[in-house]
């Protein structure tokens, strides 16, 4: 069987072109060591074709067919050349605060503990995020808080709920205390001021309840004035309850920006590192 000159391959003796290299075959000599081709009004180069194959040009100036190819080398340089993969990090959106007051108020409370639910699954997102080498981690799980809401509301053990109150704000307190401002543009106070009106307006508010188990006596028809004292104390501790929560939410959203830019910026140094080599 003839062997084609240019691409070295056998061909059938009926063929007009070359079926590995596109090559006219009555253009090539079928002798295995000539160099040059003769036809009858022009000459033409061939020029050996490799393995793989980028694109093959004709050139009409000298009738030679150009065959441009990498080496082995430069293929296994980019093979060998490694890929960006991004990271990717579940989207935490910034709350509107406000937006769960209003729902809180309409809902006497209960949009307060879906809103709280939502808070830790939100520092649970964020702790997958990668931390700065002074930040400290948070440690909170969706899950464990979600079934201690189902122990809390069935049994009405409420310490349960303060634990989770404290949750929240201590992750996230220790959690921006020693980052620099560019990472943690607000900080939010020491969870014990968190705490503290919450606990206490929880606690003054069982007093009625308890006066009226231990003695009969219905305050609010025989002491009015103690009563309103008391619906006043608890409004003042709510009023200041849901003024930190706002702060935490406003320092949370700006962290929560401030990584999202860090992590886009490092993304973006990494992908020209690895283009210019």
């Amino acid at each position: 069987m003839p062997t084609c000159k240019n691409c070295g391959s056998f061909v059938d003796e009926e063929i007009d072109k070359c079926p590995f290299c596109g090559a006219d075959i009555d253009k090539i000599d079928f002798a295995a060591n000539d160099e040059t081709v003769s036809n009858d009004k022009e000459e033409t180069k061939v020029i050996p074709q490799q393995q793989y194959q980028d694109f093959i040009q004709d050139d009409e100036s000298n009738n030679a067919i150009i065959i441009h190819t990498p080496d082995i080398d430069t293929m296994d340089q980019l093979e060998a050349k490694p890929q960006y993969i991004p990271k990717s990090h579940e989207i935490i959106p910034q709350r509107n605060y406000l937006i769960w007051l209003i729902l809180g108020i309409v809902t006497v409370g209960l949009f307060f503990l879906i809103y709280l639910f939502i808070n830790i699954e939100d520092l649970e997102k964020h702790s997958h995020y990668p931390n700065e080498s002074r930040a400290e981690s948070i440690q909170v799980s969706a899950s464990q808080t979600l079934m201690l809401f189902f122990i809390a509301i069935c049994f009405g053990f409420i310490p349960i709920l303060w634990w989770i109150y404290h949750k929240k704000y201590s992750s996230l307190y220790y959690h921006l205390r020693d980052q620099k401002k560019e990472m943690a543009f607000f900080k939010i106070p020491h969870p014990a001021y968190y705490m503290v009106p919450l606990i206490l307006s929880h606690l003054i508010a069982l007093i009625p309840t308890i006066i009226n188990f231990a003695t009969s006596i219905d305050i609010r028809n025989s002491f009015p004035a103690l009563f309103w004292s008391i619906l006043g104390i608890i409004f003042a501790l709510t009023i200041i309850n849901l003024t930190l929560d706002f702060f935490w939410q406003k320092a949370f959203n700006a962290h929560i920006q401030q990584t999202k830019v860090k992590l886009n910026l490092e993304k973006r140094a990494e992908t020209e590192e690895i283009i210019d080599a």
